[in-house]
């Protein structure tokens, strides 16, 4: 036979050979993984919170996780900010503190303390489902109920009433679904939605179409974040309120109305912290006021600037 065809044989057979053998070795690789079953994929949040809404992410157990949050004043001249106050960096709209404990496999409670109305919030999540490389999608259920210990004098400022129940009266609630994914290495996109619940509202007409505030407060809303790297990503959210009472409200002094509150930030992992600051036109940083009371809006300036900072502890 000719060299040349000999030449070309044995290369072909190296081929044949390596190919046979990657195959074989993907098979085995391919076996490995089904005997494994499903695999864990990256985390999709960073925490149990992004700016304004809840992640499906919680605490592990035996794990506590400690929150302080700020959020300065009005940025804008039109709503209150200027520069004498540095655009709000003088104010406080609201101070959060929180505590989250994991109490169990994908189940945590946890305590806060706000500064407005000097609420205490008693809350809890559950993860009902965490993605995987065969499940698509996490879920998760968070409730809350709230608790303003605020002085009668200045919790029944705004009322006529006689009739008042005090303790009854002081108490929120707040349940919600929240559904999430991760999109590859870079995006993370959540959808949630929920009803919110004041025992006690006063009965404030909108002038536009007549509607009365409600006790109940159906809302929806979405967030998301994208990677830039490991440790540090931008993080957005937004919700959507339903609520007739708040639908076209005429807009009073400067900006203040009723308005979606929606955020941006940039989000930082440093070890066992997770620090983010952010702008947000709500001035609250707890749902059960961040829903019923967001009065300003981004076009005249009623954005705020906020941080936060988490940190994990072993218990």
């Amino acid at each position: 036979m000719n060299k040349k065809y000999l030449s070309w044989l044995f290369i072909l057979t190296l081929v044949s050979v390596s190919f046979v053998a990657k195959s074989q070795d993907d098979l085995l690789k391919l076996l490995d993984t089904a005997k494994k079953g499903p695999q864990k994929i990256s985390p999709t949040w960073k925490d149990t919170r992004l700016i304004n809404v809840q992640t499906t992410k919680v605490v592990d157990p035996g794990v506590m996780e400690f929150f302080i949050l700020h959020r300065f004043g009005d940025a804008g001249e039109a709503t209150g900010g200027a520069f004498h106050t540095l655009y709000g960096f003088d104010l406080a709209s609201d101070i959060q503190f929180a505590f989250q404990f994991g109490i169990a496999k994908n189940l945590m409670i946890g305590i806060s303390r706000s500064k407005e109305q000097e609420l205490i919030d008693l809350d809890a999540k559950y993860k009902l489902v965490t993605q995987t490389t065969s499940t698509p999608i996490s879920l998760a259920l968070y409730g809350d109920v709230g608790i303003s210990p605020e002085l009668n004098s200045k919790f029944y400022s705004q009322s006529d009433s006689t009739t008042k129940n005090y303790f009854v009266d002081k108490l929120s609630y707040l349940g919600e679904l929240i559904i999430d994914r991760r999109f590859g290495n870079h995006f993370s996109l959540e959808l949630l939605g929920g009803v919110q619940h004041r025992n006690y509202v006063v009965a404030n007409i909108n002038p536009d179409n007549g509607a009365a505030d409600e006790n109940n407060i159906p809302f929806a809303g979405a967030g998301g974040r994208i990677m830039f790297n490991k440790h540090s990503s931008l993080v957005f959210d937004y919700y959507y309120i339903i609520s007739q009472y708040r639908t076209n409200y005429p807009l009073q002094s400067g900006n203040t109305g009723y308005f979606n509150p929606i955020s941006i930030g940039y989000e930082v992992e440093t070890g066992g912290h997770v620090f983010e600051i952010n702008f947000s036109n709500a001035a609250y940083l707890d749902e059960n006021n961040i829903i019923p009371h967001t009065t300003e809006g981004w076009v005249k300036g009623g954005f705020k600037l906020g941080f936060s900072i988490s940190r994990v502890f072993n218990l």
